[in-house]
């Protein structure tokens, strides 16, 4: 007979594991209101990005930016947080979305029946915020004027939550626990070996934050009222987010433009010797290098081209 101690459990959680479970695959998202309304609405998004764009296969830079998506440089530079939840709800194309609502429709059920839909959905949008904040915060150490759309780094949050409750419930020798770290060891090693065409810092930041959400679940799921209170906070705080999105395009001719475009029309103001439009593109190229360095050769121009002007 052993004299050790035995080992302390995980710590507790309340899950659904012991009710319904689906056995059909028609039966598959019974239970997970979050997840089907999570699909629909990425589903919804992307079409609207083919009706504007006449394209399943790619999403321009422009299109992308209007509808809101993680561009570093404008998130830092002219604070424009909102697009880090509206940026998990955009698709580069039609791969894209298969992959990754394939993903969802797989894990969301399996976490959300478990741990109930007001857990699930705020923990959803702080993920996928978090990835996105991580990809800016590694666009620093490399920059590339590019942006990042994708529900990837929320999605990687839901598997990585999924493996924690499957911890707790049942160690980390149980099925669920081993699949869903097996699933996020494929997810971030594909990212590594895309050469940089995926955004592994999303999918790592995303992963990190479900994780950690996930370790604080304590008790019981909430109550129907509550659960209906945070589910409408979760859907205020996203209209919100696209209002502000929404707000910008109308008030920002530049909120569509990357770094290079915004600096063209500098040129072309220059080029047509409209100075004052000049020093209005400046300003707004201004805005985005503030946080690397200003754009002190092009600012020399307009200066010797148009005459000096104060900021």
């Amino acid at each position: 007979m052993s004299t050790r101690a035995p080992s302390p459990g995980p710590p507790p959680i309340a899950t659904g594991t012991s009710g319904h479970q689906p056995q059909l695959l028609g039966d598959w998202l019974s239970n997970a209101p979050v997840t089907r309304a999570l699909l629909f609405l990425n589903v919804l998004v992307f079409a609207i990005e083919v009706a504007r764009t006449h394209n399943v296969m790619d999403l321009p830079p422009s299109e992308a930016l209007a509808l809101g998506a993680s561009y570093g440089l404008a998130t830092v530079g002219e604070s424009r947080w909102e697009t880090l939840i509206t940026a998990c709800f955009l698709h580069a194309g039609i791969v894209h979305l298969g992959f990754n609502m394939l993903a969802l429709w797989q894990a969301g059920p399996l976490l959300e029946r478990s741990v109930g839909s007001a857990r699930m959905a705020p923990m959803y949008l702080v993920a996928g915020a978090f990835g996105n904040l991580l990809s800016v915060g590694y666009g620093w150490l490399r920059p590339s004027g590019s942006f990042s759309v994708g529900a990837s780094g929320a999605i990687s949050g839901v598997i990585a939550a999924a493996m924690v409750v499957g911890w707790r419930v049942s160690g980390w020798r149980s099925p669920l626990t081993q699949a869903m770290a097996r699933w996020l060891g494929f997810v971030v090693l594909f990212g590594i070996l895309s050469n940089g065409r995926i955004d592994n810092a999303a999918h790592i930041g995303g992963a990190v934050a479900g994780a950690i959400i996930a370790t604080t679940w304590r008790g019981q799921r909430q109550s129907p009222t509550a659960t209906a209170a945070i589910l409408a906070a979760c859907a205020g705080v996203l209209v919100a987010c696209v209002a502000v999105v929404a707000y910008h395009d109308r008030t920002d001719r530049f909120a569509t433009m990357l770094l290079a475009e915004r600096s063209q029309s500098v040129e072309r103001a220059l080029r047509d010797g409209r100075c004052r439009d000049a020093y209005t593109a400046l300003v707004a190229v201004d805005r985005l290098r503030d946080p690397i360095g200003p754009e002190t050769s092009l600012r020399d121009r307009v200066d010797r081209l148009c005459g000096r002007s104060d900021r």
